[in-house]
């Protein structure tokens, strides 16, 4: 956060490395950005149990 706020702050110009930090740090959270939709939907949290479903990857015939 200190990063990306350092150019409101102060008023420096990221570096090229920070800027290389930031975009990793920002492809690094836009993987959870389509996890986090289902909420963002109306009733969202009702699809919640459909969408567990849907995504459980276990082995249903545990009995073997």
């Amino acid at each position: 956060m200190l990063l990306l706020m350092k150019h409101r702050n102060t008023g420096a110009k990221w570096t090229i490395e920070e800027k290389t930090q930031l975009k990793s740090h920002l492809k690094h959270l836009s993987l959870y950005v389509p996890a986090l939709i289902i909420f963002a939907i109306p009733f969202g949290l009702l699809l919640l149990p459909v969408l567990t479903e849907v995504l459980d990857r276990r082995d249903k015939d545990r009995t073997k």
